[in-house]
């Protein structure tokens, strides 16, 4: 590595959440309250600022996008990726209501609020889709490996990501309320602190980004949902 790149792009996405966050609640005329609801739109589209990104830096320094995930041809079996699929859902809903409940006492629903339903219809699939190929290649596969590489620290070049990866989700979507900050950190980290143990294990991010796709399917499809009978978002609200 010759930049400070994997130090510098967690920080970055982080960065990006909160500056288009603002941005889009300046141009609507929104509260960012009354903004939250467009979250899932919104990391779509700093899922393709990313990417672009992380393209431009694979080019730059003379390695291959595939090389950078891991991806290796008969690699990955179903064996594998099925049970961590499972993992993953089990972690991500259990740190979503044990927080839930020790900060708030119930779990927010503010990221399934409705929206349009031709957005939410196309979004479904734009978004798990474009946060698979934006996130883990970024805090695994180029910031973990480039830490470990420039300092030779396990510790360090597991724990930074990490911390960044489950930050970013703090401005997921973005609000003043310092509790749901802290939820939605808090939730990210028994998650990833597994997933970052798997990767520098085996450096394979492909079966990671199977199961992140799932779980942001199962996500895009409840926001489709409410959107399709906003009266279950109502009912569903604490």
């Amino acid at each position: 590595m010759h930049t400070m790149g994997p130090f510098t792009l967690p920080l970055f996405r982080s960065g990006l959440f909160i500056l288009v966050g603002l941005l889009f609640a300046k141009v609507t005329n929104q509260s960012l309250e009354q903004a939250s609801r467009w979250w899932s739109i919104l990391c779509t589209v700093c899922n393709c600022i990313t990417i672009a990104l992380i393209v431009g830096i694979c080019k730059r320094e003379g390695i291959t996008y595939r090389k950078l995930i891991g991806y290796e041809k008969g690699q990955n079996n179903l064996k594998y990726t099925l049970p961590l699929i499972v993992v993953m859902f089990v972690l991500g809903i259990v740190g979503m209501y044990v927080f839930g409940f020790m900060i708030y006492g119930y779990v927010p629903v503010t990221l399934i609020q409705p929206i349009p339903v031709w957005l939410a219809s196309i979004n479904v699939i734009l978004f798990p889709l474009t946060i698979v190929f934006a996130e883990l290649p970024l805090y695994f596969g180029y910031s973990l490996n480039g830490i470990e590489k420039m300092t030779g620290n396990k510790l360090l070049a597991i724990a930074y990501p990490m911390f960044f990866y489950a930050l970013q989700h703090s401005f997921i979507p973005l609000l003043a309320d310092w509790k749901y900050i802290l939820f939605r950190f808090l939730s990210f980290v028994p998650l990833l602190v597994t997933l970052a143990l798997i990767y520098y294990r085996r450096r394979n991010l492909v079966p990671l980004m199977i199961g992140h796709a799932v779980l942001d399917l199962a996500a895009g499809a409840q926001i489709l949902m409410t959107s399709l009978s906003p009266a279950v978002f109502e009912l569903m609200k604490p």
